[in-house]
């Protein structure tokens, strides 16, 4: 079994370096095999979104995963790839944070951290799954669609740190949460719900394709997926869908 990241490919520039390696993966690559670029011209987030990603400014790593999951419980690679950002910039860079569902990493309210998990499913088998992290490093200030929502560890912390810097902690987080998700994903589902202030009691709107759902954050389900309580008692899980915060009720 390869360590994840034991290969690491760098480019300059690519388009998106998760597009690379779903190339990679849909060629048959190994897994654990980790493509990082210092620019992407072309780079997603969740929902169709566009990355910002300059030069030299953030870590833009994919990795090739091939978990042993059925398709409907890969949504905990998603909450394992959240804790271990997570962990790197609370225990490494001493930055606050707090995750939004399902993985959005924050700080100070605002995005430090995004992840894009893309799968590739063969009837009821997940043939492979691409991690994708963006981390803003070095960012001062960002595009005006995004400037109230972004910020980097530059901002955080005061501190220029290079993406090596933050590459090599957290592919050793990775390493851990990605074997605990396959093995434990209860583990996982913990450690996720102690990291965000979003889990419990939290009033939130939930846009879901299927229309905005209202209440109160009742943790996660077993399956990754957030359950809310609407006004009127009724549970709901949500595997799909933005989460906009109402009004904090718990402290961390």
């Amino acid at each position: 079994m390869a360590m994840l990241g034991s290969t690491v490919l760098r480019f300059d520039r690519l388009p998106s370096t998760n597009e690379f390696a779903r190339e990679m993966a849909a060629s048959g690559a190994d897994e654990g095999i980790a493509v990082t670029a210092r620019e992407q011209t072309a780079g997603r987030g969740r929902l169709g979104r566009t990355w910002s990603s300059p030069a030299g400014d953030g870590l833009y790593l994919s990795l090739i995963l091939r978990p042993q999951l059925k398709p409907d419980a890969s949504a905990v690679i998603t909450l394992a790839a959240a804790v271990a950002v997570a962990e790197t910039l609370k225990t490494d860079f001493q930055i606050e944070v707090d995750i939004k569902w399902p993985n959005d990493v924050l700080a100070s309210g605002r995005k430090i951290c995004g992840i894009l998990i893309e799968t590739a499913i063969e009837g009821e088998q997940l043939q492979y799954a691409v991690m994708g992290i963006g981390v803003n490093l070095a960012q001062r200030e960002f595009p005006k669609e995004i400037r109230d929502s972004a910020t980097s560890i530059l901002i955080e912390s005061g501190k220029r740190v290079a993406a090596d810097e933050v590459l090599g902690p957290l592919l050793g987080r990775i390493e851990s949460w990605y074997r605990l998700a396959l093995g434990s994903p209860d583990a996982v589902i913990a450690r996720w719900s102690e990291l965000s202030t979003y889990a419990y009691d939290c009033a939130v709107s939930v846009e879901t394709p299927g229309g905005v759902i209202e209440g109160l954050t009742r943790g996660l389900a077993d399956t990754g997926a957030l359950v809310i309580e609407e006004a009127g008692g009724r549970r709901r899980e949500i595997t799909s869908g933005e989460v906009r915060l109402r009004k904090a009720v718990r402290s961390q």
